[in-house]
């Protein structure tokens, strides 16, 4: 029996090695290329390493552990509050309630006790199919976690399909849309103008970057190197790293002949604002005559989107945007019709007549 850790692709696998079988799971942490940052997330790999070893000497020795006893609701409950209180897991815990969480113990669930809960989440939960999927992809994560916590030792919704959800078009906005929302000034009433101005600078630079508006309102000067025009950040949702070469546009956005220090945000204002900045977006872009709901993430759509129409490849787009999957970034493709149009162009001629 054995356990080591394995590093793929910058993700970092547990291999287990027990009665001549050999499983790999995934910790769930990735190497950033940062090397302080990497000691940590190793040193913490270990740590996840050396619990599972433990927990495999525990069961093969007839012992439990005190998580693997608590029940769904209250690991769960756990799990959120580790998350902070704006986490999607106190939104799961009504379900979880309703469909029996409250009484099976993490060590109960079964494979068979997870595709009924799924079911039901399908049939009775009165949800959208989108919403309840992100509900049980909760239960998902949270039940991988207790298998890295050593709670129990096999994922129970390993192999379960997960819920069909029909695919949403992905808005995002043409290069001339952007030209006239950049062309466009508004003037929202009774709204700080400072901030309204930071706003559209910010918008604007996000669909030059594709960043989130979690990891624009995090951005520091820190972030940004004006000689090699790139910038490097690891984002807040994934925290990945992505390198983004700065095009024109954005450096014109940002640079205001001051100096600033390395700590300081680049759009102080949207750091420390509590005011609902959509509300700006949505009422310029119809000022600028769109009629598209144009919300923030819509800049993250449109720059993935018009990197792929003008020519760039999913593995690139994928690179830049930080995606960890490239089935992800794949979404995009459809939107565009860029590469299909070229493809059918490229057939030759069959010399077909009327």
């Amino acid at each position: 029996m054995g356990v080591k850790l394995r590093i793929q692709k910058g993700i970092i696998h547990l291999v287990i090695v027990q009665n001549g079988v050999r499983r790999q799971i995934s910790t769930g942490l990735h190497l950033t290329g940062y090397k302080t940052q990497d000691a940590e997330v190793m040193k913490l790999a270990e740590l996840l390493r050396s619990k599972k070893e433990i927990q495999i000497i525990e069961r093969e020795n007839g012992m439990n552990t005190q998580e693997g006893k608590m029940t769904l609701f209250n690991y769960l409950s756990q799990c959120a509050d580790e998350k902070g209180h704006e986490s999607q897991f106190y939104k799961a815990l009504p379900y979880v309630e309703k469909f029996g969480g409250k009484e099976i113990k993490i060590n109960a669930i079964t494979s068979r006790w997870f595709e009924n809960f799924q079911k039901r989440m399908e049939k009775d939960s009165g949800l959208k199919p989108a919403t309840a999927e992100k509900y049980c992809c909760i239960i998902r994560q949270c039940l991988k976690k207790a298998v890295r916590d050593g709670a129990i030792y096999t994922d129970p919704t390993d192999g379960i399909r997960h819920i069909r959800v029909p695919e949403n078009e992905k808005p995002y906005l043409t290069a001339d849309e952007v030209k006239r929302m950049a062309q466009t000034a508004y003037k929202m009433p009774h709204t700080d103008e400072a901030l309204q101005d930071e706003v559209r600078r910010a918008f604007l630079f996000a669909i030059c970057t594709g960043l989130r508006v979690s990891d624009v309102q995090l951005l520091e000067w820190q972030h940004i190197d004006l000689e090699t025009k790139q910038l490097a950040k690891i984002q807040k949702k994934t925290k990945r790293a992505v390198y983004i070469p700065l095009k024109n546009d954005a450096l014109t956005l940002i640079l205001d002949g001051k100096e600033h220090s390395q700590s300081e945000r680049v759009f102080p204002l949207l750091a420390k604002t509590r005011t609902s900045t959509n509300r700006y977006i949505i009422q310029w872009a119809k000022a600028a005559g769109i009629k598209k709901h144009v919300t923030w993430h819509i800049a993250r759509h449109t720059d993935a989107t018009l990197l792929l129409e003008y020519g760039a490849d999913l593995y690139t787009v994928q690179r830049l945007l930080g995606h960890t999957k490239i089935a992800t970034t794949a979404k995009y493709a459809k939107v565009t019709d860029r590469k299909s149009r070229e493809a059918v162009a490229a057939l030759p001629d069959f010399g077909i007549k009327k």
